[in-house]
């Protein structure tokens, strides 16, 4: 390290003459020069901790961000939460219906779309609720006009085999369904008149939609491994003729 009796001596070296020396006593020049570096900034040596606090600075500002965008668009309207409260019911309030978040979706009739609304507890109690709204981006922000479609609330201990399934159904014979994925990695829906329908995949679950006909039977659920083999297929149950309501 450079001794201050050097760097005293170089600013004498630099500076313009002057007849003020002359009348400045050394001891009180050589005080004042050494306040004055030791008013100087840390030494360059410092460079590398400052950057390190500075990228530190950064990754906590990414995630303030981070929080601020998943909160940015507020709370959930009564009107939204207020069907879903049976999360609240089924978990002993553990699930709280203003952390729903729309998960996936799927073409529905007449327009609309079917659309997995979920939330989780800290124990992974997992709630889901499908729900039919208008079309547009996942996240996009809750419909004011939707028709609740049932749903459950679950553990992750509560998992069973591929198809084990609940369902709702409405005045319009319009069954709405969500089976347990089990080992299946893609599910499809047969209808009897050989269309095929895809189901979606969310939440460890296959959701899917239909209207039924009376006079036919009910679809089969088809589940396929990752590699597209068929591992298992199940014939939907028959819930035309029923009370609208939530069949588990």
């Amino acid at each position: 390290m450079t001794d201050k009796r050097d760097l005293i001596h170089t600013l004498e070296k630099l500076r313009p003459g002057t007849t003020v020396t002359d009348q400045w006593p050394t001891t009180a020049r050589e005080a004042a020069l050494d306040r004055l570096l030791n008013a100087l900034p840390p030494p360059v040596r410092r460079t590398r901790d400052r950057r390190m606090l500075l990228t530190a600075a950064l990754t906590v500002g990414f995630v303030a961000s981070g929080a601020g965008v998943a909160a940015a668009g507020g709370l959930l309207p009564e009107s939204f939460t207020g069907p879903l409260s049976f999360w609240s019911t089924e978990t002993k309030d553990t699930v709280n219906a203003q952390q729903a978040r729309r998960v996936a979706q799927m073409p529905g009739p007449d327009g609309l779309v079917l659309s997995v609304w979920s939330a989780t507890a800290p124990d992974g109690t997992t709630c889901i609720a499908p729900l039919f709204e208008p079309p547009g981006d996942l996240d996009r922000p809750a419909p004011v006009n939707f028709t609740l479609a049932g749903g459950q609330c679950a553990r992750p201990e509560d998992s069973e085999p591929f198809a084990s399934t609940s369902a709702s159904t409405d005045e319009n014979d319009r069954h709405t369904m969500w089976a347990n994925a089990g080992n299946a990695a893609r599910a499809e829906l047969l209808l009897s008149d050989g269309t095929v329908r895809p189901a979606i995949l969310t939440e460890g679950l296959f959701v899917f939609w239909y209207v039924a006909n009376r006079t036919i039977d009910p679809p089969t659920l088809v589940g396929y491994d990752a590699t597209g083999t068929v591992i298992a297929e199940r014939s939907l149950p028959d819930l035309t003729g029923l009370e609208p309501r939530v069949v588990r």
